[in-house]
């Protein structure tokens, strides 16, 4: 299974070679421009933001064997540069000198139940985790219990368990620099449920003493997503100990469907506005706030469920609504994104891995896989003349390679003919591949060559399918 993956990796990334073409509907309506300009350089595209979230309960030691096994290798397969760990909500009652694998109850509650405690195998412990990290020379991204004091009155005990964390880890020959202040502590399921007011006291309370284990670590806290005066009261009173402020972006929470996704246009944080728009939304509050340094992470991301009632997209489809998402993080210049969750132990198109099938990587990880060259390169101006056609364009530091990604989403056309006008790089080769949200081939095999014709030096023809991606690949 890892040679296969990592062979299905090889064809993805080695275009030319790939021989089958998927053959489309005749074109119908005018042809689409897509212009692109290789002189307009607008950001190196951050390494930080291919990360995956790691929930320690559900990651047994066979798949990773403290960063020998396969799943550590698929994992740096795709160039990923965080890996979140211990999770999500479970950071909020985890205590790492004791892990129990039962991530959602608390052993300092008076009422655990020590007897459902599952074996160390079925869970990464911080030893295993900082093997990972070592192995496959991954930026660690670690979180802090803090609801675990707040809501058992041990505070100060909590603070302790977090300084012992720290020293153990430098012990241990690894240096964090990102650490994160507990999860969604404004959810209800959260150990301790916080008020702004609350949170920001607790983030006075553990940083002073983390920073004098060691004085350059970078703090992520996690604001509310939907409430702007959360934010601004966390950072009006926490603002000097606070380096990132992570919002959680989950796509239509219960109402992901494929038709909605088709019917939006492009996606939008909470119904309002595009994703690609949030990281300058939130980082001028935290500028207003008299915070200009403090900067905008996502560190849960995904579609949402489908909710009751709803059909849920097919594998294909969720990582074609996907890789919009993750498109327009990167368009936006977002400096730390990690997707949710890594894997799952049922089987989850939402997560990246089938954890349940030895760790085979859903349609999402052949997805992730096509992005794996942009990371460290430099966004480039791409404008379209169709406002349903996602459209990015990054070129090589070193001035060599140009991709460009399209995500068709225009639902009047079975097919856009699109022209590319890339102006100041002249390839001496190309070509395409792509996945449309009807394949229907096993996952991984689902990644086909696009055609793509040359009509001079300057100009390129090739035809995207509604509800389609495709990836381009120009070389000098």
């Amino acid at each position: 299974m890892y040679k296969k993956t990592l062979q299905i990796i090889g064809c993805i990334c080695v275009i030319s070679q790939l021989s089958f073409t998927k053959s489309v509907d005749p074109i119908s309506g005018n042809e689409v421009v897509i212009s692109i300009n290789a002189g307009i350089e607008q950001g190196i595209v951050s390494p930080n933001i291919m990360g995956f979230n790691i929930v320690y309960s559900y990651e047994s030691d066979v798949g990773w064997q403290s960063g020998s096994g396969k799943v550590p290798a698929m994992i740096k397969a795709l160039g990923a540069s965080q890996l979140r760990y211990p999770g999500g909500t479970v950071v909020t009652k985890y205590h790492w000198e004791n892990p129990t694998g039962q991530g959602w109850s608390d052993s300092w509650s008076p009422d655990f139940n020590s007897s459902k405690n599952t074996d160390p195998s079925t869970y990464m412990d911080i030893d295993e985790y900082l093997g990972v990290i070592k192995k496959q020379k991954i930026e660690p991204l670690l979180g802090i219990n803090m609801g675990s004091g707040m809501k058992y009155n041990r505070v100060q005990d909590g603070v302790n368990e977090a300084v012992r964390l720290m020293k153990h880890c430098l012990a241990k020959g690894v240096k964090i620099k990102y650490y994160y202040l507990d999860n969604e502590p404004y959810q209800h399921d959260a150990n301790f449920t916080y008020t702004s007011e609350q949170y920001a006291e607790a983030v006075n309370t553990y940083v002073p003493a983390m920073k004098n284990v060691d004085p350059d670590i970078k703090i992520i806290v996690n604001t509310h997503p939907n409430t702007e005066n959360y934010t601004k009261a966390l950072l009006a009173k926490a603002g000097k100990n606070i380096d990132f402020v992570d919002v959680h972006m989950y796509w239509r929470f219960k109402n992901a469907t494929f038709e909605n996704w088709k019917k939006e246009g492009l996606m939008k944080h909470r119904g309002l506005k595009p994703y690609r728009e949030q990281k300058d939304i939130f980082e001028k509050i935290f500028a207003d706030a008299g915070f200009p340094n403090i900067k905008l992470v996502v560190l849960e991301w995904n579609i949402g469920p489908a909710g009751e009632g709803n059909t849920p997209p097919t594998e294909a489809q969720s990582a074609l609504m996907v890789s919009e998402q993750f498109t327009q993080y990167i368009q936006s210049g977002l400096f730390m994104s990690t997707f949710w969750p890594l894997s799952w132990p049922s089987p989850a198109f939402r997560a990246l891995l089938n954890a349940k099938e030895e760790y085979r990587p859903n349609r999402m990880y052949g997805m992730f896989a096509l992005y794996k060259d942009v990371l460290r390169q430099q966004k480039v101006s791409s404008k379209s003349t169709q406002k349903n056609l996602v459209n990015l364009a990054v070129k090589s530091t070193d001035g060599k390679t140009m991709w460009v990604y399209l995500i068709n989403k225009e639902q009047d056309q079975n097919v856009l003919d699109i022209k590319l006008d890339l102006d100041g790089f002249n390839a001496k080769s190309y070509g395409a591949v792509g996945f449309d949200a009807e394949d229907t081939a096993d996952a991984g095999h689902a990644i086909h060559e696009v055609k793509l014709s040359k009509i001079d030096t300057k100009h390129y023809q090739i035809q995207v399918p509604k509800n389609a991606f495709a990836k381009i690949t120009f070389k000098k």
